[in-house]
């Protein structure tokens, strides 16, 4: 009995959930509170306590104030996120390139205190349902419809919980 319980446990936990993506750290539950109550605070604009700032964008990467290392740790974290796409996204009628960028990264204040990362990422992709892509031949893409998955997670500031945003998960733009 033991053993289907943790069965169970474990599939609400993966699939009910949606953590199956998303990684723990030491005070993970205290990080996830404080972004759901900056998520309601910044839903339209930010109101005290809560405030954030655009440090890093690909579109204009010279002007990034985000040092290289945390640029290339938050892409680790972006390529860990994305893996999901396989059992979610990607299970329909599209197909992904594999090769996530960062896209943005938004600093998260809280009383003037850094309180973690909100970052968007992508990949390369392309709507496989009017065309002919049989899954094998990467040339039939030609004929697909191309865009990006996109989709966007909060991260701590010691880079060990990390979770997707439920306002932003994964879709399709052309």
């Amino acid at each position: 009995m033991k053993s289907l319980i943790s069965v169970v446990v474990f599939f609400s936990t993966v699939f009910i959930g949606n953590v199956y993506a998303d990684a723990r750290g030491a005070g993970a539950d205290d990080f996830f509170n404080q972004i759901q109550t900056y998520r309601k605070a910044c839903a339209v604009g930010c109101t005290a306590p809560f405030k954030n700032e655009d440090a890093f964008s690909s579109q204009d990467p010279v002007h990034s104030h985000l040092a290289k290392e945390i640029q290339e740790t938050l892409k680790t974290v972006a390529v860990d996120q994305a893996q999901i796409w396989a059992d979610t996204i990607l299970e329909g009628d599209y197909f992904a390139d594999g090769n996530t960028r960062l896209d943005q990264v938004t600093l998260i204040f809280k009383d003037d205190k850094f309180i973690g990362y909100h970052i968007v990422y992508s990949e390369r992709a392309w709507y496989t349902g009017e065309c002919n892509f049989n899954g094998d031949d990467e040339q039939q893409l030609k004929d697909c419809l191309e865009g990006r998955i996109q989709e966007s997670a909060y991260v701590s500031p010691d880079f060990k919980t990390y979770f997707r945003d439920e306002d932003s998960l994964a879709d399709f733009a052309d």
